[in-house]
């Protein structure tokens, strides 16, 4: 304001004194006190700020590492359901189960990091309705099913993270309705984001490059889901790889520096729209020989006991 708060009260009575005791004749006075007044409410509107309530998010736990909770793990289990859970940069060497509808956010996604220590699972989610934002995962165990996240639920949202040095970016397994955006995967040995029997899930603009295998990786009946618009490069067998799967939206992909774009089931699935450059090939259509198919079911049979069995001791 032109003078403070307080000053601009004591100038307002001596200008509003002035106009009264000459009878509102005056006026370079009225002028002088129309404008001052004028000038103060801009600088009002113009100086106002929100308060943290309406601008801010309300988190109900924070984790740092010199706090009083320096555990991500401490906090879930301390949460209430839907609580925001705040985590302050640093690196946290940690294996972490949510079992509880809860929002993770990390203060910064590049120095916010979850370490797994090579072993396991570096996230394991549960749980339905959870969130992740803005934490880099790295470093999970290097056996299948391990992975940076590990998600088993529906209607979770995974956002603005980065994944890297996993043996899986992600997998999703019976993982129905949930939205993975805007995240960079990168350097993993395997695949980017894994799905098995995981149908109607959103999974856009994403970032996934030079992983060892797949970019994406859609298996057993992974149907309905929808890959949209994300950039995909680097990767060493495929950038999309759908098998035993269908009715899944492939649409405005960018692909590129890959060995095969997109492998194509013999199942029906919705691929369009899709920009193409500098892989070894575009698209790579399968065709089965008969009984080969039969062959492929009980693979996928065998891989599901196999998963089934170790994910109760791969957290």
């Amino acid at each position: 304001m032109i003078f403070g708060f307080r000053a601009n009260i004591i100038v307002f009575k001596i200008l509003y004194d002035i106009v009264m005791k000459t009878n509102k004749r005056n006026k370079m006075a009225q002028l002088i006190f129309s404008s001052f007044i004028i000038i103060t409410c801009v600088q009002v509107f113009l100086s106002y700020t929100p308060s943290a309530m309406e601008t801010d998010i309300t988190y109900d736990i924070s984790v740092s590492e010199i706090g009083n909770i320096t555990s991500i793990q401490e906090a879930i289990d301390a949460a209430q359901k839907n609580d925001i859970i705040f985590i302050e940069n640093g690196i946290y060497h940690e294996n972490i189960v949510i079992d509880k509808p809860i929002t993770l956010i990390g203060e910064n996604k590049t120095q916010t990091i979850i370490d797994g220590r090579n072993a396991g699972n570096v996230i394991k989610i549960n749980s339905e309705n959870v969130t992740i934002k803005q934490v880099t995962i790295q470093h999970s165990g290097i056996y299948f099913p391990n992975a940076g996240i590990n998600l088993s639920t529906s209607h979770a949202t995974i956002e603005n993270t980065i994944l890297k040095n996993n043996f899986y970016g992600m997998i999703l397994f019976n993982a129905q309705n949930n939205t993975i955006q805007n995240n960079m995967i990168q350097d993993n040995d395997q695949c980017g984001i894994y799905l098995s029997h995981s149908s109607n899930n959103y999974l856009s603009n994403n970032t996934i490059t030079n992983q060892n295998y797949n970019g994406f990786g859609l298996y057993d009946a992974s149907n309905n889901n929808i890959i949209k618009n994300n950039t995909l490069t680097k990767n060493g067998y495929c950038a999309v790889n759908i098998r035993i799967s269908s009715m899944n939206t492939i649409i405005g992909n960018n692909i590129s520096n890959n060995n095969i774009g997109i492998h194509i089931p013999s199942t029906e699935n919705n691929i369009k729209q899709n920009t193409f450059s500098n892989n070894n090939k575009n698209y790579d259509e399968e065709i089965l020989t008969p009984g080969f198919e039969f062959i492929l079911i009980i693979l996928s049979v065998s891989l599901i006991v196999f998963y089934n069995r170790l994910i109760h001791g791969n957290h």
